[in-house]
C-alpha cells in the first residue's frame, strides 16, 4: 500500500537517557530500507540495513555533536536530527 502522506511510515528517533543508543521506530515500506547517520557536513558516520519496526543502534562511539538520522526506503527518504551532549 502506498502511503502518500507519510502517516504509516512516520519516523521516531530518540536517544536513550545515557545517550549510548538511538531507539528508532519506523515501519519500512519494503524489506530493503537502509539507514545512515550523518554529521551536519553530510559525511556518513554509520550505515546499515533497517530491520523490523523498531531498532536500537549503538551511538556510544559518536562524539558530542548534532547528527541526522536518515531512512532510505524505496523512493522515500525520512530524516530526523538528534544531538549527543555528554
Amino acid at each position: 500500500m502506498m502511503d502518500l502522506f507519510g502517516f504509516l511510515n512516520k519516523l521516531s528517533v530518540q536517544l536513550t537517557a545515557d545517550q549510548t543508543h538511538l531507539e528508532i521506530d519506523y515501519r519500512p515500506m519494503n524489506g530493503s530500507a537502509l539507514y545512515d547517520i550523518c554529521d551536519l557536513n553530510g559525511r556518513i558516520i554509520k550505515t546499515g540495513k533497517f530491520k523490523g519496526k523498531t531498532m536500537r543502534i549503538a551511538v556510544n562511539d559518536l562524539l558530542s555533536s548534532a547528527y541526522v538520522f536518515l531512512i532510505l526506503d524505496g523512493d522515500q527518504i525520512r530524516s530526523k536530527r538528534f544531538t549527543i551532549d555528554r
